[in-house]
């Protein structure tokens, strides 16, 4: 029984990351747009729509129905990000022609949305079936 409450309270607060992080992802992709520099960053087109991306696929599988989308989207993107930024530690500035404009800082907030990502995927444990 105690189990099963904390296995809930886990998959609650995962759902709630990947809800509230979806939201912020989206909110930046859009405001980037129209604010090119924001938090002492500059946001140019291209780092905008992968912002864009990832909000809307994380407010996707957090509102969705399907019970492992928390879960998939935590493991998928966490190691989504992660990668950006070990690559962005290694040198990357841009993808080929897209300008990203990655930097020691947003090196650091991708390596940190990575590994909370993964976390919420991994806290939110496999299930079968929908919520």
């Amino acid at each position: 029984m105690a189990a099963d409450k904390e296995k809930k309270t886990r998959t609650m607060l995962a759902k709630i990351y990947v809800v509230l992080s979806g939201a912020i992802l989206f909110v930046v992709g859009v405001v980037g747009f129209f604010r090119h520099e924001m938090f002492n960053l500059t946001f140019p087109p291209a780092h905008n729509v992968f912002h864009l991306a990832s909000g809307v696929i994380a407010l996707w599988a957090g509102l969705g129905k399907s019970a492992n989308g928390v879960r998939l989207f935590g493991l998928i993107f966490g190691a989504i990000y992660i990668l950006v930024a070990i690559a962005g530690f290694a040198g990357l500035k841009d993808l080929g022609p897209m300008q990203l404009g990655l930097n020691s800082h947003y090196n650091v907030i991708h390596l940190g949305v990575g590994l909370l990502s993964l976390a919420a995927g991994i806290a939110s444990g496999k299930t079968s079936g929908a919520q």
